[in-house]
């Protein structure tokens, strides 16, 4: 039976991709001058496209063998069911909402938030279910990870407000917080009516803990006339949604179909009548790690914890919704607002397409293409219960989703009329992590690819050390080398290289940054002994006297230090996010997300090509590791350079080289220069070429 389903599922799915198909053609038909339709990619390009669009990037030697096994008429959409489940997708589709929600991890709750994003994308919840979650969540990010929603935007009503209809509704409303929108008709009052449903939420920070939270106080700080205004008198503003609803006795099918949807599902519901006091989660923390209470010191800590936060006056309203952002959370995800869907469908179709029906994505006009492609696919998604994996596949598995480039030989204007009305792939670069990733993939770098100590290499490095005390100065201490306020390892402190690297990261854990900061601080606090409680209390007084200590003086010395360079690379899409400004995905176009008017950039640049032509990760991806299936090629023995080179074509580009290729690369590997040698400049040469960094 459950076969029986899934190929049902499987033939619905290609009848409503080919639905999107047929929309589109109709539409392209009623044209004043026809439009040449592109041809289908073949399957190894498609491989490569659908790869990088849905885990972020390029599939590696195996899954193209693996791939090539399947029976032809299957492939594709065999293919794109084993990369939707993936490990990978909530990885690549994390950036893609990090994006939108402008996710920042140095903001407060920012790595809770990205880790809540990634958690809720890899069980692929309901896009609708996670923004209600978003947009009407109250506490602290340890406990409510949602709420980094409006902790990113400092809980300023005015900012949410903007936040709101752009990202979750796709149109730009921030000009009519200051006066009536000059080309829209959005009204400054409609705007003030939408921020005062964030008018009484406040950002709280805990004096003992030091965590932010928010919570619900009783008066709106929206207040109108506007205060530049200079009225006499302002009063608060009522809560008003600015955006049309559909008729709900119209009774939509679609709408049909999702509440027959969410009848048939088991709903999970949490039934707590109230919310948690600090008191509350401070005594549940207690079982959470040994606390050895024999000497009190560690109860006293508790006790002073619940102390802070009771003259704080922080009780169960964290943890309980605001009503009124509630009421708001309703109306935007209601299956009867159509800016709701059709927003995340534009969104979705242009990151898989390379435009939207409605450019930009995040400002809706009336000028659409293919509006009833559009609809339909809103109503789909709507009646999927807003499955973002569902949408996904919808698009994959369209015609129009493989179709090649435009024909080079048309006009300019006939190949750009393709692309717009679809009928013709737009040229896409990957976005900075899946072309980083893919560097890293292609060049074997996720694991060693060297045995230890194959590669032993020694650098000089410049270092300040301390060489003894100033005359004058205090007497020294039994070590004369460390000062009262000086730890052990700021001794040495290297002086070269400095400053983050620009290709380097570090992976974040998502499930661990999940678990709640304030159980984890108490945790830590309970595993400590009495003893170590009192060291680290007496040096926190030591550091904050003055320093009456000797002075130092110091010099600086050359230390030779030897290491194995054989690096390892992990994925730019599980760390820290936006990078800083000078990291490789900034430079490649990773947007700062400080504003609703900062997006991702797409356009080449001078830095770009200087990174990759000398970049640290381009560099070791086209060294050859003797651990490579690549070496066995080239290495000691017998070698087989032909072979060797469409390996190399086939790891990098997903292709054999044609015979013009492979002559050229013959002269690159097997002429003048150790066979090696000759693959990393080869593989270099890839690297950096246009085929590699655009998406086919």
């Amino acid at each position: 039976l459950s076969a029986v389903s899934f190929l049902c599922a499987g033939l619905f799915a290609h009848a409503k991709s080919a639905k999107i198909d047929q929309l589109l053609a109709q539409q392209n038909a009623k044209a004043e001058k026809p439009v040449k339709k592109a041809e289908v990619i073949d399957d190894l390009t498609f491989l490569r496209r659908v790869s990088v669009d849905v885990i972020g990037r390029i599939p590696t030697y195996e899954e193209v063998k693996q791939f090539q096994k399947w029976p032809a008429k299957e492939r594709r959409s065999k293919l794109i069911d084993k990369l939707l489940v993936d490990p990978r997708y909530a990885d690549r589709w994390t950036v893609f909402f990090s994006d939108i929600l402008r996710i920042r991890s140095n903001a407060t709750g920012g790595n809770a938030f990205l880790a809540y994003l990634h958690k809720n994308l890899r069980e692929n919840r309901p896009w609708d279910v996670m923004s209600r979650e978003m947009l009407s969540a109250n506490g602290s990010s340890g406990k409510v990870p949602a709420v980094g929603l409006i902790l990113g935007e400092e809980v300023d009503a005015m900012a949410m407000a903007a936040a709101t209809s752009q990202m979750f509704l796709g149109v730009r409303m921030q000009c009519a917080q200051c006066h009536n929108h000059p080309f829209d008709v959005w009204k400054q009052k409609q705007f003030y009516e939408l921020a005062t449903y964030f008018g009484k939420t406040r950002r709280i920070e805990n004096q003992f803990s030091r965590r932010v939270y928010t919570t619900e106080g009783k008066d709106t700080t929206v207040l109108w006339p506007p205060e530049r205004r200079k009225p006499p008198t302002r009063n608060p503003v009522l809560p008003k949604f600015p955006f049309e609803l559909e008729d709900a006795s119209a009774s939509p099918e679609y709408v049909k179909r999702l509440e027959a949807k969410r009848e048939a599902e088991a709903l999970a519901t949490s039934g707590v009548a109230g919310g948690k006091s600090i008191d509350d989660l401070l005594d549940a923390a207690d079982t959470s790690a040994a606390f050895n209470k024999d000497k009190g010191f560690g109860l006293a800590v508790a006790k002073e914890a619940k102390a802070a936060t009771k003259a704080l006056d922080i009780e169960g309203d964290l943890y309980r919704q605001s009503q009124q952002r509630a009421e708001l959370a309703q109306k935007v995800t209601s299956p009867y607002n159509r800016y709701f869907a059709r927003n995340m469908v534009n969104r979705m179709w242009a990151e898989l397409m390379g435009r939207g029906f409605y450019e930009p994505v995040d400002d809706f006009q009336d000028i659409v293409v293919h509006r009833e492609a559009m609809d339909y696919l809103a109503d789909e998604f709507v009646a999927s219960g807003y499955d973002i994996k569902a949408l996904i596949k919808m698009i994959l598995l369209t015609d129009t989703y493989a179709l090649g480039h435009a024909d080079p030989n048309l006009s300019l204007a006939d190949q750009k009329a393709a692309v717009e009305s679809f009928a013709a792939a737009k040229s896409r670069r990957m976005v900075s992590e899946a072309l980083y990733d893919s560097i890293v993939v292609s060049g074997h770098l996720t694991e060693y690819k060297w045995s230890p100590g194959e590669n032993i290499k020694t650098y000089t490095e410049r270092v300040r050390v301390a060489d003894g005390v100033i005359e004058g100065s205090s007497s020294p201490a039994a070590n004369p080398i460390v000062q009262p306020n000086m730890a052990p390892n700021m001794m040495a402190e290297p002086m070269g290289g400095g400053g983050y690297d620009l290709e380097g990261q570090i992976a974040l854990n998502f499930d661990d940054l999940l678990k709640s900061e304030l159980q984890k601080d108490l945790a830590s606090m309970k595993m400590m002994s009495d003893a170590q409680l009192q060291r680290q209390q007496q040096m926190e007084q030591n550091m904050a006297r003055p320093n009456n200590g000797p002075r130092m003086k110091y010099k600086y010395i050359q230390v030779e230090r030897k290491v194995d360079d054989n690096p390892k690379f992990g994925s730019t899409m599980r760390m820290a996010t936006p990078a800083p400004p000078a990291h490789f995905l900034r430079v490649f176009g990773q947007p700062a997300r400080d504003s609703l008017a900062n997006f991702r950039e797409h356009n080449p640049s001078m830095r770009q090509q200087l990174m990759m032509l000398n970049g640290k990760a381009t560099h070791e991806a086209a060294r050859v590791g003797t651990l490579e299936p690549m070496y066995t090629l080239l290495g000691k023995g017998k070698q087989n350079i032909d072979q060797a080179i469409k390996l190399a074509y086939m790891e990098i580009l997903t292709r054999e080289p044609d015979s013009q290729e492979m002559k050229f690369a013959r002269e690159i590997v097997g002429t003048g220069k150790p066979a090696l040698d000759g693959m990393a400049d080869l593989r270099w040469a890839l690297l950096n070429s246009n085929e590699f960094r655009y998406i086919p």
